[in-house]
């Protein structure tokens, strides 16, 4: 589908609604897309359709470019975490305006990362890589309490906590069963996590919502509730701190995800990306703010809309994560009943009798989730709990997979986890 003077944006990856939202702010679309996104509703919508691997970020660099050359592109983006670097080698190769590879790279790479706001003089969380036991004991002798993860990846796959110099052999041991090889080690962060939904608007940054968060002991995210319940002063300090971080990493059009620990000495940073925010969190901002975040975006590249201020919140909106034993699935009940329920918004079940369901290492092992609007946040959270109380997936033990996973074995790009990726710093 092609409009005559329409201007044209590359979008890597994503789905129907993403294309819908590109083509309602006006643009023809160059939709460049992986074998399971394909979707002939999809097809409908774009003016150019190219399959491949857009992981693969020269690749993709090369693409646009000799379809840039033949009709020029305005734009090149992507609103999911693997088509981010893509789109910012296609943006940085072609001069466009929009993130480029440096910032991407800085986003993705935890310790380049820390070792960035450490020079800014933004904040100083102790950050190594580690390779052995020898690191990581040297590493907790020195700064107390820490956590591993790897340098690259998403998910909380790989994340571990080292309370102390007595824990440091076992989680050594786990890391190597599980291939992580190298890993960033970094000062444990105690005190709750909240997320920042912002949006950027040449240079200046806009708070859309601040998220409150729910984890495991394994790290793994199960709850997110808004409006987050922060008092005016950590929020002034939290928006003071993503703000500086925003411009020192070269954030300046768009949406970001940024995450932060209020700890007993102020808010830290976790990790921020250059999208929006994962697990539905943007459909929390939708219901409680009125902001569609993907919306925005399109229509802030499209030139029809002025930066904004985001109004009050609508009440309180929460999301559930499923969880379930390990072991096959046998039945799922209640969903139904839950799903009528006039409190619910949206539930997703990600297993069906059959499946499998693994130990919840990373956020692909829970089992689906649910988003309740309440009057306040805490009606909505209370009420998430209760609904997903209500559904039960009933499990049996799995006696035919007893091999444990490692990184290589369940995560999409293992090598940018393990930090070996040709297309970005290596261990």
């Amino acid at each position: 589908m092609t409009h005559e003077n329409a201007p044209r944006i590359a979008v890597i990856g994503g789905q129907v609604a993403t294309l819908k939202k590109a083509r309602q702010a006006g643009f023809d679309i160059v939709w460049v897309y992986g074998p399971h996104e394909l979707d002939p509703a999809g097809l409908e919508l774009v003016a150019e359709a190219h399959l491949t691997d857009y992981r693969d970020p020269q690749a993709v660099a090369d693409l646009l470019t000799a379809v840039h050359r033949h009709r020029p592109l305005a734009r090149v983006v992507s609103i999911i975490e693997d088509g981010l670097e893509s789109a910012a080698a296609a943006t940085t190769a072609l001069g466009l305006p929009g993130t480029g590879l440096d910032t991407v790279r800085v986003l993705q790479d935890k310790l380049a990362f820390r070792t960035l706001l450490a020079e800014r003089g933004i904040e100083g969380v102790a950050a190594r890589l580690g390779h052995n036991e020898a690191d990581l004991r040297a590493f907790v002798a020195e700064f107390g309490p820490a956590v591993i993860k790897p340098r690259y990846g998403s998910g909380s796959l790989g994340v571990r906590l080292v309370q102390g110099p007595g824990a440091v052999t076992e989680v050594a041991a786990w890391a190597a069963e599980f291939g992580l090889h190298t890993f960033v080690m970094e000062q444990y962060l105690q005190g709750p996590e909240f997320s920042v939904e912002a949006f950027s608007f040449a240079g200046e940054h806009v708070v859309v919502a601040y998220t409150a968060k729910e984890k495991l002991d394994s790290f793994v995210e199960v709850g997110h509730v808004q409006p987050a319940g922060i008092d005016a002063d950590a929020t002034a300090r939290i928006e003071s701190l993503v703000t500086r971080m925003l411009d020192a990493v070269g954030v300046k059009d768009g949406p970001s995800h940024t995450e932060v620990i209020v700890t007993s000495d102020g808010p830290r940073l976790v990790e921020s990306h250059n999208r929006r925010g994962g697990d539905r969190i943007t459909d929390l901002a939708n219901e409680v703010y009125g902001t569609d975040i993907d919306a925005l975006a399109f229509l802030w590249y499209a030139d029809r809309t002025a930066p904004i201020t985001p109004g009050p919140a609508r009440g309180g909106g929460a999301i559930r994560f499923l969880t379930a034993e390990p072991g096959v699935v046998e039945s799922v009940t209640g969903a139904d009943e839950v799903r009528a329920d006039p409190r619910v918004v949206a539930l997703h079940l990600s297993v069906a009798p059959g499946d499998t369901v693994a130990p919840i290492a990373w956020s692909y092992d829970r089992s689906g989730l649910l988003i309740v609007r309440g009057d306040s946040a805490d009606e909505a959270r209370a009420q998430a709990h209760e609904l997903a109380a209500r559904i039960t997936i009933k499990t049996r033990p799995d006696t035919e997979s007893g091999t444990p996973r490692s990184i290589a074995a369940v995560a999409p790009r293992p090598e940018r986890l393990l930090g070996t990726t040709p297309s970005g710093p290596g261990s």
